[in-house]
């Protein structure tokens, strides 16, 4: 199963996912950048801050982008 991995990205922040996640179907890649988004945003809700604007990046195993996921999708 392919491995990809999500990684998160700001203007002034960014991190890089070293362990990555086995997804077997772009349906199952954007479900998984989905909960990665809601994670971060109910984090910065539950800590008083306005959840910032940002996205979740998805690479493949190569490091080739896959999908770009914003943050505000999270709260739809």
């Amino acid at each position: 199963m392919p491995r990809y991995y999500f990684n998160v990205r700001c203007d002034s922040f960014e991190t890089t996912d070293l362990v990555g996640e086995d997804c077997s179907t772009l349906n199952a890649i954007r479900g998984e950048a989905l909960r990665c988004a809601s994670d971060l945003v109910l984090n910065d809700l539950l800590a008083g801050r306005v959840p910032h604007q940002g996205w979740i990046e998805v690479e493949d195993e190569e490091h080739r982008p896959v999908l770009t996921l914003p943050l505000s999708a999270a709260a739809s």
